[in-house]
Protein backbone atom coordinates (compact mmCIF):
# COMPACT_ATOMS: atom_id res chain seq x y z
CA UNK A 1 0.00 0.00 0.00
CA UNK A 2 0.69 3.68 -0.50
CA UNK A 3 1.15 4.41 3.10
CA UNK A 4 3.55 1.14 4.11
CA UNK A 5 7.09 2.22 5.06
CA UNK A 6 9.61 1.47 1.92
CA UNK A 7 11.90 -1.55 2.56
CA UNK A 8 15.56 -2.15 1.60
CA UNK A 9 13.70 -5.33 -0.29
CA UNK A 10 11.75 -2.98 -2.67
CA UNK A 11 14.46 -0.58 -3.32
CA UNK A 12 16.30 -4.26 -4.64
CA UNK A 13 12.96 -5.66 -6.64
CA UNK A 14 12.77 -2.12 -8.58
CA UNK A 15 16.20 -1.66 -8.90
CA UNK A 16 16.31 -5.57 -10.62
CA UNK A 17 12.57 -4.59 -12.20
CA UNK A 18 14.44 -1.50 -13.47
CA UNK A 19 17.70 -3.22 -15.10
CA UNK A 20 15.74 -6.02 -16.57
CA UNK A 21 13.67 -4.35 -18.83
CA UNK A 22 13.94 -1.12 -21.46
CA UNK A 23 11.14 0.50 -20.61
CA UNK A 24 11.08 3.04 -17.33
CA UNK A 25 9.23 0.95 -14.51
CA UNK A 26 6.17 2.32 -12.87
CA UNK A 27 6.61 4.09 -9.56
CA UNK A 28 4.42 5.77 -7.32
CA UNK A 29 4.60 9.88 -7.70
CA UNK A 30 5.87 10.38 -3.79
CA UNK A 31 8.68 7.09 -4.60
CA UNK A 32 11.97 10.00 -3.96
CA UNK A 33 9.92 11.08 -0.59
CA UNK A 34 9.14 7.59 0.35
CA UNK A 35 12.81 6.85 -0.17
CA UNK A 36 14.20 10.09 1.07
CA UNK A 37 12.01 8.84 4.70
CA UNK A 38 13.47 5.40 4.57
CA UNK A 39 17.14 6.13 4.31
CA UNK A 40 16.84 8.72 7.08
CA UNK A 41 15.17 6.08 9.65
CA UNK A 42 18.30 4.10 9.07
CA UNK A 43 20.75 6.48 9.33
CA UNK A 44 22.96 6.62 12.17
CA UNK A 45 20.86 3.21 12.98
CA UNK A 46 21.63 0.72 10.65
CA UNK A 47 24.78 1.87 8.94
CA UNK A 48 25.41 -0.81 6.61
CA UNK A 49 21.44 -1.32 5.55
CA UNK A 50 21.70 2.57 5.25
CA UNK A 51 25.00 2.29 2.56
CA UNK A 52 23.59 0.25 0.48
CA UNK A 53 20.11 1.92 0.71
CA UNK A 54 22.12 4.41 -0.68
CA UNK A 55 24.23 2.36 -2.91
CA UNK A 56 20.70 0.63 -4.89
CA UNK A 57 18.87 3.62 -4.55
CA UNK A 58 21.68 5.38 -6.84
CA UNK A 59 22.11 2.89 -9.16
CA UNK A 60 17.95 3.16 -9.67
CA UNK A 61 18.27 6.59 -10.65
CA UNK A 62 21.36 6.41 -12.79
CA UNK A 63 19.44 3.39 -15.02
CA UNK A 64 16.16 5.59 -15.16
CA UNK A 65 18.19 8.20 -15.99
CA UNK A 66 19.65 7.00 -19.29
CA UNK A 67 16.11 5.65 -20.03
CA UNK A 68 14.87 8.92 -19.90
CA UNK A 69 17.88 10.42 -21.90
CA UNK A 70 17.45 7.42 -25.07
CA UNK A 71 13.44 8.61 -24.35
CA UNK A 72 14.18 12.18 -24.95
CA UNK A 73 16.36 11.83 -28.11
CA UNK A 74 13.94 9.40 -29.65
CA UNK A 75 10.91 11.66 -28.96
CA UNK A 76 12.52 14.49 -31.13
CA UNK A 77 11.61 12.33 -34.31
CA UNK A 78 8.99 10.14 -32.86
CA UNK A 79 7.33 12.73 -30.39
CA UNK A 80 6.87 10.68 -28.12
CA UNK A 81 4.35 11.79 -25.21
CA UNK A 82 6.14 12.03 -21.66
CA UNK A 83 2.69 10.79 -19.97
CA UNK A 84 3.26 7.29 -21.30
CA UNK A 85 6.76 7.05 -19.98
CA UNK A 86 5.92 6.03 -16.42
CA UNK A 87 8.19 9.54 -15.11
CA UNK A 88 8.14 10.94 -11.57
CA UNK A 89 7.06 14.41 -11.44
CA UNK A 90 11.06 15.88 -11.24
CA UNK A 91 11.17 12.91 -14.08
CA UNK A 92 9.19 14.83 -16.64
CA UNK A 93 11.05 18.55 -15.82
CA UNK A 94 14.48 16.41 -16.99
CA UNK A 95 13.00 14.78 -19.96
CA UNK A 96 11.72 18.06 -21.18
CA UNK A 97 14.95 19.80 -20.75
CA UNK A 98 16.82 17.15 -22.31
CA UNK A 99 14.24 16.73 -25.28
CA UNK A 100 14.42 20.37 -25.89
CA UNK A 101 18.65 20.28 -25.90
CA UNK A 102 18.34 16.94 -28.85
CA UNK A 103 16.06 19.41 -30.70
CA UNK A 104 18.26 22.48 -30.14
CA UNK A 105 21.53 20.41 -31.54
CA UNK A 106 19.42 18.79 -34.59
CA UNK A 107 18.42 22.29 -35.67
CA UNK A 108 21.92 23.52 -35.26
CA UNK A 109 23.29 20.64 -37.24
CA UNK A 110 20.33 20.99 -40.08
CA UNK A 111 21.45 24.69 -40.28
CA UNK A 112 25.19 24.09 -41.18
CA UNK A 113 24.13 21.38 -43.35
CA UNK A 114 21.59 22.80 -45.49
CA UNK A 115 23.52 26.05 -45.74
CA UNK A 116 26.52 27.61 -47.88
CA UNK A 117 28.97 26.55 -46.27
CA UNK A 118 31.31 29.41 -46.48
CA UNK A 119 28.56 31.30 -44.90
CA UNK A 120 28.60 28.98 -41.74
CA UNK A 121 30.42 30.72 -39.15
CA UNK A 122 32.15 28.60 -37.24
CA UNK A 123 31.49 28.63 -33.25
CA UNK A 124 34.89 29.96 -31.08
CA UNK A 125 35.88 27.79 -28.72
CA UNK A 126 37.33 29.48 -25.77
CA UNK A 127 40.42 28.83 -24.90
CA UNK A 128 40.91 27.65 -21.03
CA UNK A 129 43.55 29.76 -19.12
CA UNK A 130 47.12 27.91 -18.21
CA UNK A 131 47.13 27.16 -14.73
CA UNK A 132 50.07 28.19 -12.89
CA UNK A 133 51.97 25.02 -11.23
CA UNK A 134 52.55 25.53 -7.43
CA UNK A 135 56.19 24.99 -6.11
CA UNK A 136 54.23 21.59 -4.49
CA UNK A 137 53.39 20.12 -7.26
CA UNK A 138 54.64 16.90 -7.00
CA UNK A 139 52.60 17.02 -3.44
CA UNK A 140 49.73 17.48 -5.29
CA UNK A 141 50.13 15.06 -7.95
CA UNK A 142 50.82 12.38 -5.52
CA UNK A 143 47.57 13.42 -3.86
CA UNK A 144 45.43 13.33 -6.71
CA UNK A 145 46.92 10.15 -7.66
CA UNK A 146 45.89 8.52 -3.71
CA UNK A 147 42.27 10.59 -3.91
CA UNK A 148 41.24 8.52 -7.57
CA UNK A 149 43.04 5.04 -6.09
CA UNK A 150 41.21 5.08 -2.76
CA UNK A 151 39.05 1.91 -1.88
CA UNK A 152 35.67 2.99 -0.77
CA UNK A 153 34.25 2.66 3.20
CA UNK A 154 33.43 -0.71 4.07
CA UNK A 155 35.83 -2.34 0.58
CA UNK A 156 38.80 -3.70 0.12
CA UNK A 157 40.87 -4.57 -2.43
CA UNK A 158 42.17 -7.97 -3.57
CA UNK A 159 44.15 -9.68 -6.09
CA UNK A 160 42.67 -12.71 -7.38
CA UNK A 161 45.46 -15.63 -7.43
CA UNK A 162 42.94 -18.60 -7.80
CA UNK A 163 39.74 -18.69 -9.79
CA UNK A 164 36.28 -17.62 -7.66
CA UNK A 165 32.67 -18.63 -9.00
CA UNK A 166 29.93 -15.81 -9.23
CA UNK A 167 29.40 -14.91 -5.76
CA UNK A 168 26.79 -12.87 -3.45
CA UNK A 169 28.54 -9.94 -1.80
CA UNK A 170 27.03 -8.67 1.74
CA UNK A 171 26.27 -5.53 -0.03
CA UNK A 172 23.86 -7.86 -1.87
CA UNK A 173 25.28 -7.52 -4.84
CA UNK A 174 26.88 -9.74 -7.23
CA UNK A 175 30.41 -10.40 -7.77
CA UNK A 176 32.29 -12.58 -10.00
CA UNK A 177 33.29 -15.08 -11.86
CA UNK A 178 37.10 -14.12 -11.28
CA UNK A 179 39.96 -15.57 -13.08
CA UNK A 180 43.88 -15.47 -11.37
CA UNK A 181 45.35 -12.30 -11.50
CA UNK A 182 42.34 -10.17 -11.58
CA UNK A 183 41.82 -7.32 -9.05
CA UNK A 184 38.37 -6.53 -7.63
CA UNK A 185 37.08 -4.12 -4.92
CA UNK A 186 35.05 -6.35 -2.91
CA UNK A 187 32.50 -6.02 0.74
CA UNK A 188 35.46 -5.98 3.36
CA UNK A 189 34.03 -9.55 4.91
CA UNK A 190 33.70 -11.25 1.46
CA UNK A 191 37.33 -10.31 0.70
CA UNK A 192 38.60 -11.75 4.09
CA UNK A 193 36.61 -14.81 3.02
CA UNK A 194 38.70 -14.96 0.05
CA UNK A 195 41.73 -14.16 1.74
CA UNK A 196 41.70 -17.05 4.25
CA UNK A 197 40.46 -19.25 1.62
CA UNK A 198 43.69 -18.38 -0.16
CA UNK A 199 41.86 -17.20 -2.97
CA UNK A 200 43.37 -14.01 -3.30
CA UNK A 201 45.40 -11.36 -1.76
CA UNK A 202 45.27 -7.90 -0.30
CA UNK A 203 45.90 -4.81 -2.46
CA UNK A 204 47.58 -1.95 -0.46
CA UNK A 205 45.99 1.30 -1.44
Amino acid sequence: MEDEALTFSDLRKIQKTEKRQDKLSELEDNFLLRVSKYIERKEGVDNREYKNAKRVFEKIIGLRQEKIVKNAKISVKSDIKSSKLNLLPREQEFFRDIKERFKEYSASIDEVVESDSDKVETPEIEEEPEIEMEENEETNDKNLDETETSTEEGYEKVEIISEVPEFMGTDLESYGPFEEGEKAELPEENADILVNRGNAEKVEN
